[in-house]
């Protein structure tokens, strides 16, 4: 079963890094916040531009009101105080001066003859018969109804000045202010009652925001996790797929890559149970490039036998022989990568390892060196652990040669081994046939590369198979001690 990722444990400050660094690093806002923020303020914006084109039309629709209702009071009245006018009745004149006056967003009435005298004004302070003090800015009257605004002390005022004509001769003018005063106090209240709902809708909107931010940068932040977990090795890692949106997309891709890379894991580590780990890794790496080809290569090449194997095997069953063989084979493993060698093969109760390639050492003698000593060390703790439990020791004899060799892949398409292939190959295997038991043997070569390193003690020329002429070898005692 896929096992879901747990929180990465967070990585321990670096102490060589610089304060003045830390003092200076910007401060990181989480995504959550981010998204709460812009849907907030997409949410306000919307609300206060709604609001300001509702007042505006609220604005435009109550002046339009005022400004007919006004228009129609005046026209009437103008219509009354002709007769009064033509008469001589100031008494008439004011009482219907005094009666629109009742009307509370009426601001002033006055009437005024041909020649611009006052006779009838509905503030009692007015002298009678004095010209008519109209406010600065407003055009004259003439012979159509003028509707214009001014700003007075008391507020905005709507001036409706209509001309008194009777059987088209003019005879006088009537003055009528409205006060918007009642459309200001009316915008307040909208006004009021739109603030009041735009920060209602401001609270519900930033819930909803931080709801929602919560909702899209959950799966984010669990992708986030579960990429440091992939980071630090775990593979073994799947992610819910909650949605099927773009982040449930990205969620599926990531569990798609999880898995890629866990198999590949899978594969890598199977494979290095039988070939060295750098060989798996140049493969998994450029699996298209491999191909049949071969480099020439300065390397060394060490074989390690199993002294007296086949009498051994014929005094103990089936299934003692193949634990025997996967303890030595462990053991030769475990060493031989110790020193980034390469397993070339197992050759039944033998193994052939070599060193500098597929990676290059420049030391590749010295760890081959290095090599069959920790595998005579470790030989001798096999007895140990044998002797325990009352089985028989075994001694294994050694042999190292160094060399130019070609190392690459053999076989065919469908089948490829690794290997190196050269007259140190073969060298190495004939100072192994000779080499008695605890014995290692080398070449005169690979002497030469590790004289400083190791104490040797020189046997002389010898004859080995496949050789026409003797060759010169030496048994590696130990490692030289330090100076």
């Amino acid at each position: 079963m896929e096992a879901t990722s747990s929180d990465p444990q967070p990585a321990p400050a670096d102490p060589a890094a610089p304060a003045a660094a830390v003092g200076t690093s910007p401060i990181r806002v989480p995504l959550k916040v981010k998204l709460s923020l812009l849907i907030t303020g997409l949410v306000v914006l919307t609300v206060a531009l709604v609001g300001l084109f509702l007042l505006r039309q609220q604005q435009q629709s109550l002046t339009a009101e005022m400004t007919k209702r006004g228009l129609t009071m005046a026209e009437n009245f103008a219509a009354g105080a002709k007769t009064p006018l033509l008469t001589g009745d100031d008494l008439t004149l004011g009482v219907l001066v005094t009666d629109a006056m009742k009307d509370p967003d009426v601001a002033y009435v006055i009437v005024a003859d041909h020649d611009g005298k006052v006779l009838a004004h509905s503030d009692p302070r007015a002298a009678v018969k004095t010209s008519v003090d109209r406010p600065k800015g407003l055009q004259p009257l003439k012979d159509r109804v003028l509707v214009q605004s001014y700003t007075a002390p008391q507020g905005r005022i709507i001036d409706f000045a209509v001309p008194l004509v009777y059987s088209s001769v003019p005879v006088g003018a009537l003055y009528l202010g409205f006060s918007e005063e009642a459309i200001t106090a009316a915008l307040a209240r909208a006004r009021n009652q739109a603030l009041l709902i735009t920060l209602l809708m401001v609270l519900a909107g930033l819930a909803g925001a931080v709801g929602l931010a919560a909702l899209l940068s959950r799966p984010i932040f669990r992708l986030v996790r579960a990429t440091g977990a992939i980071a630090a090795g775990n593979f073994n890692i799947s992610l819910p797929v909650a949605s099927r949106d773009e982040l449930g997309v990205l969620t599926e891709s990531f569990n798609h890559m999880a898995r890629s890379l866990r198999e590949k894991e899978m594969i890598k580590r199977a494979f290095t149970r039988y070939v060295a780990r750098e060989v798996v890794e140049e493969i998994l790496k450029n699996p298209e490039k491999l191909a049949l080809t071969g480099e020439r290569r300065e390397v060394t090449v060490l074989f390690c036998d199993v002294r007296g194997f086949t009498p051994m095997s014929e005094r103990m069953n089936p299934e003692e022989v193949v634990l025997l063989l996967n303890d030595f084979y462990n053991l030769m493993i475990e060493t031989t990568f110790k020193y980034d060698g390469t397993l070339d093969k197992f050759l039944g109760d033998a193994v052939m390892a070599v060193f500098g390639a597929p990676m290059a050492h420049p030391d590749h003698s010295a760890r081959a060196i290095r090599t069959a000593l920790d595998m005579q060390e470790r030989i001798s703790g096999l007895n140990e652990r044998r002797a325990r439990e009352g089985k028989e020791p075994i001694t294994v004899g050694i042999g190292v040669s160094a060399g130019e060799a070609v190392a690459g892949t053999v076989g065919t398409e469908d089948r490829m081994e690794y290997t190196v292939i050269g007259d140190s190959v073969n060298l190495a295997a004939r100072l192994e046939a000779n080499a008695k038991p605890g014995q290692i043997l080398i070449s005169q070569r690979t002497y030469e590369h590790v004289r400083d390193l190791v104490e040797t003690r020189p046997l002389g020329r010898i004859r080995v198979k496949g050789k026409e002429e003797e060759v010169e070898v030496h048994e590696v005692i130990g490692l030289a001690p330090v100076v």
